[in-house]
């Protein structure tokens, strides 16, 4: 089931769209948070040369009394002070620098050409930058408030990117899925049209390709359908118009003096026959099948005497007594068309069993010859194919298995080829049950 679900071409359309999104938005959040500390460091950085700028004009021709007392009514908490030097005696100075702070010494340094050091202060309601600098030739502290300058995460940009990423993940599943619906409903169309079923048609509607898609499939149901019907019709018809002239051939064969030729005659116009029933057989197996209790045992009990009366060594053995939804005539037409090859192909005796297993019904033909070869026996329920050494030498028309496959197809069953451990080979039908299994 998961690797049904990942193998999806919606899924991965989803999985697509999910990873471009987010690749988007990380390297829009990696743009967005790079740009902030440039614009936060040359903020940070003209503020505090045009600080020291100030205070430079401001105490050019103070004496030390004066720059003190000026000093004093300067600085203020919460805004840039300038410190004494011996004003960092007891200060708990913090040498690693936030990315900011770090880029704005640097800056510092090569802005006023002096090495420029910088400490944090982390105090309980804010943090300072302390950084030493020379004024008007004096060493002071320079103390920058950096509560407002900090290193953390973007909230509101990374919630506004996540936001983002799951709307645009979302409507673009809504049309993925709509892109792909028409692409499945065409998949479960071609399983029923493989079914041998007549799917309804599709719309021609939606994007260019995918209309064009629906339509080129109903074209191509609808010409296979056309096929089918003309096919069932030019072998119904035709068999049936070959019934007639055989029948009087072998009526007049009957009534004319009898010759040494005349039982192989006879034996020919009854394969002729034989081959046309086949004929009408297969046409039919195309047609719906007609759904009604059959009991299964009763109905094998009825091919299985009428084989052996026409010299089948054939027995049938009855393990369980069903009775399932099924077209009784074309589980008639299996089962002879089964026990049939057995006789051609097959070594007596014959065995006919039938079985109840876990809600389906099992039914096998078991003879003692050498079965199909294992590579050959999917071809083998092709129409008119048959193997090698029989071609042209056993009177067949290579319709008999072709006609089994599709009446288990129509009762939704499986067919099985089995080597038998003792020798022999066994063919196995499996059927469902229930009626809803069979009518599904």
């Amino acid at each position: 089931m998961l690797r049904r679900i990942t193998g999806s071409l919606l899924f991965r359309l989803i999985v697509l769209v999910v990873v471009v999104v987010v690749t988007t938005q990380i390297v829009t959040v990696y743009i967005a948070a790079g740009e902030r500390h440039k614009l936060m460091d040359k903020q940070l950085y003209a503020q505090v040369v045009d600080t020291l700028a100030f205070l430079e004009g401001s105490m050019d021709n103070m004496n030390a009394a004066q720059r003190t007392a000026f000093l004093a009514s300067y600085n203020r908490p919460g805004l840039p002070r300038l410190l004494p030097q011996e004003a960092a005696a007891h200060q708990p100075f913090d040498r690693e620098l936030p990315r900011v702070a770090d880029s704005l010494v640097s800056r510092l340094s090569k802005g006023l050409d002096d090495t420029v050091h910088g400490y944090m202060v982390h105090r309980e309601d804010r943090n300072e930058l302390w950084v030493n600098v020379h004024v008007l030739d004096t060493p002071y502290w320079l103390v920058i408030p950096f509560g407002r300058y900090s290193d953390r995460p973007i909230y509101s940009l990374m919630q506004a990117a996540l936001l983002a990423t799951l709307l645009a993940t979302l409507l673009a599943s809504l049309v993925a899925w709509r892109i792909t619906r028409p692409i499945g409903k065409v998949v479960e169309a071609s399983r029923e049209l493989a079914r041998g079923n007549m799917p309804p048609a599709l719309q021609e509607d939606g994007p260019r390709e995918l209309a064009a898609l629906a339509r080129g499939f109903n074209h191509m149901a609808s010409a296979l359908d056309s096929a089918a019907r003309e096919r069932r019709l030019m072998l119904a018809g035709l068999s049936h118009d070959l019934r007639t002239p055989l029948t009087r051939l072998k009526l007049m064969l009957e009534l004319q003096d009898s010759s040494a030729d005349t039982p192989d005659m006879l034996a020919d116009i009854d394969e002729l026959s034989r081959i046309v029933r086949q004929f009408i057989d297969f046409a039919r197996a195309e047609e719906s099948a007609r759904l009604e209790p059959v009991a299964l045992a009763e109905l094998a009990d009825s091919v299985v005497a009428r084989l052996a009366r026409s010299g089948l060594d054939v027995s049938l053995l009855r393990l369980a007594e069903p009775e399932l939804q099924a077209d009784a005539l074309a589980l008639e037409r299996l089962l002879s068309n089964l026990l049939e090859n057995a006789r051609r192909y097959g070594k007596p005796p014959v065995r006919v069993e039938i079985e109840q297993n876990e809600g389906m019904v099992v039914l096998s033909v078991i003879d003692h010859g050498t079965g199909i070869p294992a590579a050959l026996r999917e071809s083998a329920l092709a129409p008119f194919e048959r193997l090698a050494e029989h071609r042209g030498t056993d009177g067949g028309s290579g319709l008999g298995l072709a006609i089994v496959s599709r009446v288990v197809k129509q009762h939704h069953g499986q067919l099985q080829f089995c080597d038998e451990a003792d020798g022999g080979f066994r063919v196995r039908i499996l059927l469902p049950l229930t009626t809803a299994a069979a009518t599904a």
